[in-house]
């Protein structure tokens, strides 16, 4: 919560001092070579997976980190982001955020989560972290002064740290196991992104993505989707407010993680943006 307040109130101080110093001679857009952008974003999460032991040919229940564990699933963090327009159409970015999702819950139905099971009435305390790093490439097939059409493919990168700790004591039967697992999971990623600019200070854009999984040892589908509208208050700083969306549904049989991971998020984002 400290990062994310220092955030927001980096960003309140930058947009009451600098409409003073702004410049009339704003960056056109689409001109720009370096983009940096930080900012504060509220995601709302919904997340289930499984971890299954394969050396002990032991299949996981399907569990619900809100239901089944009690995860408090709307989290609050920081957003970075950095691009480089190193030819007229062309584009490479990369943005990153990290969530730390826990919850404790007394358990109303037997779990089993990799070789562990945990009875009615066990209380588990859970752990999921996950840093969310998107790298992509774009190509503008379509660039006009107030129009930027760009064919997109790239990597989502999610990294993936999942734990739980149990203890009962129920009619002399203890519990006091723990489990946790890792996942890296470089997914592919390939969509369109959509900017119109209406003026020099004032821009819009869309973007989505979409790719089904099926090689190696996973299977399955990952999308995602933005939208935002950025002000420019200066020649190098503007102002930007989005809304993203993303679902991965992925049955995964690396040596790092035996199961499922089905996780999507949705929230706001409020951003500085710098441009060079």
């Amino acid at each position: 919560m400290r990062t994310i307040r220092a955030t927001l109130l980096s960003i309140v101080m930058t947009c009451v001092t600098f409409p003073a110093l702004a410049q009339s001679d704003v960056i056109k857009p689409g001109e720009e070579r370096f983009t940096f952008g930080l900012g504060a974003v509220l995601n709302s999460f919904g997340t289930k997976l499984r971890l299954d032991n394969s050396n002990q040919g032991q299949t996981g229940d399907n569990v619900d980190l809100k239901d089944d564990l009690g995860v408090d699933q709307d989290q609050s963090s920081f957003w970075a982001t950095a691009e480089w327009r190193f030819a007229p159409r062309h584009r490479i970015g990369i943005n990153y955020s990290q969530f730390k999702l826990t919850g404790t819950r007394t358990l109303t139905r037997n779990i089993v989560i990799d070789d562990e099971s945990y009875p009615v009435g066990a209380t588990l305390s859970t752990e999921l972290k996950l840093q969310i790093i998107p790298i992509a490439y774009s190509y503008s097939f379509i660039k006009t002064g107030n129009d930027e059409l760009a064919a997109t493919i790239g990597v989502h990168w999610t990294r993936v740290s999942f734990k739980v700790q149990g203890s009962a004591s129920l009619n002399q039967f203890d519990v006091n196991n723990d489990v946790s697992a890792d996942a890296n999971l470089p997914l592919p990623l390939i969509g369109l992104r959509y900017d119109h600019n209406f003026s020099e200070r004032w821009s819009a854009g869309l973007q989505g993505g979409y790719f089904p999984l099926n090689f190696g040892n996973l299977d399955g589908a990952i999308w995602s989707a933005r939208t935002y509208a950025e002000y420019r208050f200066s020649k190098h700083v503007g102002l930007g407010f989005a809304i993203e969306g993303f679902q991965l549904n992925v049955e995964s049989s690396t040596d790092s993680w035996q199961g499922e991971i089905k996780y999507g998020y949705w929230g706001p984002q409020i951003y500085l943006k710098s441009r060079f």
